[in-house]
């Protein structure tokens, strides 16, 4: 879809590798992730092309609330660009996951994307029992029921799950995801560890994830895409970098990160 493609004119350099300073705030690695995710933890990227910031999203874990009868985590991701790119090509878009806070599964994905002209309006509900997707659009009315597999995700809810895992380095993790309408494999690729550090949030131990995206996902239709992921308990992503096909590189870093509740 043009939307995932030029989305990631929405996805802030690539943050600079150093010694830790006495002054920044430094985030010890811990060997086991946390095992639940946080109310109120928000992360923000800043979204650069060519070296120019033309973006920014922001990530807020809302709220526990009733989905079907389970509690489950609402999760909104609102991803807008800036003045710069707004004349040429205006985002705002919306997503908003549900997740189980028992198996941390998506049991509800929504999307209002607004992208230059094209817009979309969008449902799926997850029936995780009897592996059943209900999508609904807004759009034109249309419905539509399919097939999904157990303990499928959403394409926003795979990353927190995956924040929840014990990856190592040079392991890969396969997650079965539900994208477009249709059912994937995302395979979860670690590589090494080293130091980084974000400037005005702190240093990290950072592992290296490449996923390989088999679905037009929510940053990137077809492109590769090279990710850093904090050691700490908390697992906080803080760059991606994604080659896209005629664009370039498009590269997303974290900007600022709010724990949340049982900091």
């Amino acid at each position: 879809m043009k939307k995932a493609a030029l989305l990631l004119l929405t996805l802030v350099l690539l943050v600079p590798v150093g010694s830790a300073q006495e002054s920044e705030k430094i985030f010890l690695r811990s060997e086991k992730p946390a095992t639940k995710i946080f109310l109120g933890e928000k992360i923000k990227f800043e979204i650069s092309y060519l070296g120019i910031t033309v973006g920014e999203a922001e990530s807020v874990v809302k709220e526990l609330v009733k989905v079907n009868g389970r509690d489950a985590y609402h999760i909104e991701i609102n991803i807008r660009s800036r003045p710069i790119l707004d004349w040429i090509y205006k985002v705002r878009d919306t997503h908003h996951t549900y997740i189980d806070a028992e198996h941390f599964h998506s049991v509800r994905y929504e999307k209002k994307i607004k992208e230059g002209r094209y817009w979309t309006d969008e449902l799926m509900e997850y029936d995780q029992d009897g592996h059943v997707g209900r999508f609904y659009s807004r759009k034109d009315n249309s419905r539509k029921e399919m097939f999904v597999p157990k303990h499928v995700q959403d394409q926003i809810s795979c990353c927190y799950w995956l924040r929840l895992q014990d990856v190592k380095s040079d392991s890969k993790t396969l997650i079965p995801v539900n994208a477009d309408e249709k059912n994937w494999d995302l395979e979860a690729i670690t590589h090494g560890v080293m130091e980084m550090k974000i400037d005005n949030v702190g240093v990290f131990q950072a592992i290296e994830v490449e996923p390989v995206i088999l679905f037009e996902g929510f940053f990137v239709r077809r492109g590769k895409i090279h990710g850093w992921m904090s050691m700490d308990e908390r697992r906080i992503p803080l760059v991606m970098k994604v080659k896209v096909p005629v664009l370039g590189e498009v590269v997303a870093t974290l900007a600022g990160y709010e724990p949340g509740a049982g900091s």
